[in-house]
């Protein structure tokens, strides 16, 4: 069948409404086996569907009029329960995957108290997972939504071209992120330039690294909110804007590791209540060289960043939308449009 363009003219409101729609089904179609539990996937993809219709929810806000009990906040909520899961099930996989291999055997006793620690741990977790997705707050969050799904309401704003206005959606957010104090971590400022930290001096690296680890974590997040929302509207811009976006999940995806690290230290300190170098000091050992290849990876993307060059080309890419339309297969296009049911 011959592909269909995209139609460039969609009004804010639709365009939401297909947005709100795929992700409300991404997560729904997941909860039956995320209850199962036997496959740490559908936990993982429901946590991403709910993020983005976190995203879509606020991005889209100004165009859309949702029920009283469908916000932000109620979606966060149950976002969080189930990324206490995942982050347990991420360090789960860690440890055995990579740390356990490498241990000693005067490690491992150590080691296995650390592993009964967190299955207790992740246990619980999980039976408050259940008790959040067999909630009447989760149940009427999703009847919310789908009503809404079924018999949209918008705004004024809604109903304007999505071209007219995509500029004054996106262009903002970037900014926002130019100016985070996270790009700063690991720099000096010489004679009113930025300049990094050279790669030799770890030991300034390091200090960065543990007085400024905060902003950097922070940093991730709202680069993740950047990419979430930038891929909302990926069809309608060039091919070079696909590249940014997988800059954003290139850095998205080195901080994330920088902050697993972080977790994993402070798991287990707090699990042997001791110093990670005295107890487990080969995985402290990893963790280091880990850090020193962090910067070796990071340092050419926040050069980037903090260059003026590229954030003039970024913020000139975002003002100037397609003018013509992309196409999308029927088969694409049938599944945004559909309205999906809950199941039972």
């Amino acid at each position: 069948m011959k592909a269909q363009p995209l139609d460039l003219s969609i009004a804010l409101g639709e365009y939401a409404h297909q947005i709100i729609c795929q992700n409300f089904q991404r997560f729904v179609e997941r909860e039956e086996s995320v209850l199962k539990d036997r496959d740490p996937e559908p936990l993982h993809q429901m946590r991403v569907g709910m993020r983005q219709l976190r995203t879509a929810v606020r991005v889209f806000g100004a165009a859309i009029v949702l029920p009283k009990g469908v916000s932000n906040s109620s979606i966060g909520a149950i976002a969080k329960s189930l990324g206490e899961t995942r982050d347990l099930d991420v360090l789960q996989l860690e440890l055995t995957n990579r740390y356990q291999l490498l241990l000693p055997n005067p490690e491992q006793s150590k080691f296995n108290k650390v592993l009964k620690h967190l299955h207790q741990n992740r246990d619980q977790s999980f039976l408050n997972l259940k008790k959040t997705l067999n909630s009447d707050r989760y149940q009427k969050l999703k009847r919310s939504i789908q009503a809404w799904i079924e018999k949209p309401t918008y705004t004024p704003v809604g109903n304007l071209s999505i071209l007219e206005i995509l500029p004054d959606l996106l262009l903002p957010l970037i900014c926002e992120l130019f100016l985070h104090p996270g790009w700063l971590v690991g720099t000096r400022n010489q004679a009113g330039k930025v300049a990094s930290i050279p790669i030799e001096n770890v030991e300034e690296l390091n200090r960065q690294l543990s007085q400024f680890g905060d902003l950097l974590h922070s940093l991730r997040k709202q680069i993740k909110g950047v990419r979430y929302q930038a891929e909302f509207f990926a069809a309608f811009y060039e091919p070079s804007y696909m590249q940014r976006i997988a800059e954003f999940k290139a850095i998205q995806e080195i901080l994330g590791q920088f902050q697993d690290r972080v977790v994993l230290r402070q798991f287990l300190e707090s699990a042997l209540n001791a110093n990670l170098e005295k107890v487990l000091p080969t995985i402290e050992r990893e963790i280091q060289q880990d850090d020193l290849a962090f910067w070796q990876n990071w340092q050419p993307l926040q050069q980037s960043y903090l260059s003026l060059e590229f954030r003039e080309s970024l913020r000139s890419l975002l003002t100037k939308p397609l003018n013509s339309a992309p196409t999308v297969s029927p088969k694409s296009k049938k599944k945004a449009k559909g309205s999906p049911s809950i199941p039972r």
